[in-house]
């Protein structure tokens, strides 16, 4: 996956349209973030290449829930 470069594609990494709610953004994030927590993967089991692959993912989810966060005025 890539790095979100457009507002498109950080609310496309979350898995929400544009017109989700704040609150609806947010649960996507944590839903997301909880997904590819790199800690719980480990504590399953999972090989090391997912983990790293779910913490690029993790930073990918973040990147693009700061990048929806500064447009959206009542989430500041």
């Amino acid at each position: 996956p890539q790095s979100a470069t457009s507002i498109e594609d950080a609310y496309a990494a979350l898995g929400v349209n544009s017109s989700a709610s704040d609150k609806e953004v947010k649960e996507a994030w944590r839903q997301r973030m909880s997904e590819n927590a790199p800690d719980k993967l480990i504590a399953k089991g999972v090989p090391v290449e997912m983990t790293n692959v779910a913490t690029e993912r993790a930073q990918e989810i973040q990147t693009a829930y700061e990048m929806i966060r500064q447009t959206r005025p009542t989430m500041r």
